[in-house]
């Protein structure tokens, strides 16, 4: 009988575990983009972060088939920017040179060390379908502070874009999760009328207010005449001094 002796080094590596290392990151800007796959029920979805982190700015493609994941990370995103991204040993130098890298979706994971969680609750402790969000849409950073100041005096959630088209992502996979829709009329991304067509597409029980801002009296008639069927759709010059109370207006309203 032969006895075969291995060098211990060899031996060591064999058996040696595959180790990771977490990396903090901020996500600076989102880019998701989803198509119908022809003859499939399945989305092709193309979706990156642009992060900062503690090696240097990346843009992190995301790889993996679960949209259910994606889905939950999108919505986590609307509260929290700080991730988590585990790296295998293997992969760090490539990773730490790399100006964009390639990851599976499920490497990332919250800032506070909790998981996803398939029964729809967030790690941080809410309902994603939650329904005290105010969603706001505008391109003027000024407009947007003074809004949300009066949206969170109210105690709700401004969840607030500069992008149309980014707005409309986010309110596409949540759309019980908003109590109320405020939107310029001088909207960057797509033309006001079609973002509110598919917002009530999606909801169409949703009260919207379309701020048309002053002397856009020709405009704001010809939305007015296009939504006139939609007792849910607000179109008016908003007024800052009684925005809450129009706000309050609207939401009991539909209550």
């Amino acid at each position: 009988m032969k006895i075969i002796l291995v060098p211990l080094l060899w031996l060591l590596i064999i058996i040696a575990p595959c180790f990771a290392r977490d990396f903090q990151v901020d996500v600076i800007e989102e880019n998701y983009r989803e198509t119908q796959v022809e003859f499939s029920y399945e989305p092709l979805i193309y979706q990156s972060f642009q992060v900062n982190s503690s090696v240097g700015p990346k843009l992190l493609i995301l790889k993996g088939e679960d949209y259910n994941y994606r889905k939950w990370l999108r919505q986590y995103i609307s509260q929290d920017k700080k991730f988590i991204i585990k790296i295998s040993d293997e992969n760090i130098d490539e990773f730490i040179t790399a100006k964009a890298y390639e990851i599976d979706i499920k490497a990332i994971h919250p800032f506070n060390g909790d998981k996803w969680m398939e029964n729809g609750i967030s790690p941080l402790g809410v309902t994603m379908e939650g329904d005290n969000h105010i969603l706001v849409v505008d391109p003027d950073q000024r407009r947007i502070q003074l809004v949300q100041s009066i949206v969170e005096k109210m105690t709700y959630q401004a969840d607030v874009f500069k992008d149309a088209t980014s707005a409309l992502e986010v309110f596409k996979l949540q759309p019980q999760k908003f109590k109320l829709v405020i939107i310029h009329f001088d909207t960057i991304g797509m033309s006001p009328d079609l973002f509110v067509e598919q917002v009530v597409k999606f909801n169409p029980s949703i009260p919207v207010l379309l701020d048309t801002g002053y002397n856009n009296e020709s405009a704001a008639n010809s939305l007015i005449k296009k939504f006139s069927g939609y007792g849910s759709i607000h179109i008016k010059p908003v007024i800052l001094r009684d925005l809450q109370k129009t706000i309050e207006t609207l939401i009991k309203k539909n209550a």
